[in-house]
């Protein structure tokens, strides 16, 4: 999901580029022997024989499409690593839903996981289908008199939908939150 470009401080200070490129995640264990690795090939860099025991993200490239976690270059790689398995367990429409509240309603990580089900996502959908829709399923239009079904506003009703702040427009999906 995420490959990050590791890099020893130490040996950067000294004006030595090393490090290595990892993907992520991946077991503790492994991450620990990679850290490892290139803190042990920082020393033998950098001439002097001594234990380096800092590094840094010195880049980073996502595999996939993700704006949930942040990244920068001091940022944990053990947390990172941690998130990126938990999000590694749910499907495309989940991570939408999460991220959706991630970035819309300022959930931070931990609660958008918690929420994630609450959110309705209508796919390639405006938001007076959606208000359609929502009428079909709550009233049976064959019960009111043709009079009144025929003149039923929805476009009006899509507006106060919108206003309401329950419903959002994301490039072609309605989401709707149901908290």
């Amino acid at each position: 999901m995420l490959k990050v470009y590791l890099t020893d401080l130490q040996a950067y200070n000294e004006g030595n580029l090393s490090g290595k490129w990892i993907e992520l995640p991946m077991s503790q264990e492994d991450l620990n022997s990679e850290i490892k690795e290139v803190l042990e090939e920082g020393a033998v860099v950098s001439g002097f024989g001594d234990t380096h025991e800092e590094i840094f993200i010195t880049d980073f490239e996502w595999t996939i499409e993700c704006n949930l976690i942040e990244v920068n270059e001091y940022s944990s790689l053990s947390r990172l690593n941690e998130q990126l398995e938990e999000l590694e367990s749910y499907d495309e429409e989940d991570l939408k839903r999460i991220s959706y509240l991630t970035e819309h309603r300022n959930y931070d990580l931990e609660t958008a996981i918690e929420k994630y089900e609450e959110v309705v996502i209508y796919e390639n959908s405006t938001l007076e289908e959606v208000v359609e829709e929502y009428i079909s399923q709550t009233i049976d239009l064959d019960d009111l008199p043709s009079i009144i079904s025929n003149n039923i506003d929805y476009k009006s009703i899509a507006y106060d939908f919108e206003i309401s702040g329950e419903y959002d427009k994301i490039e072609h999906d309605i989401y709707h939150y149901v908290d």
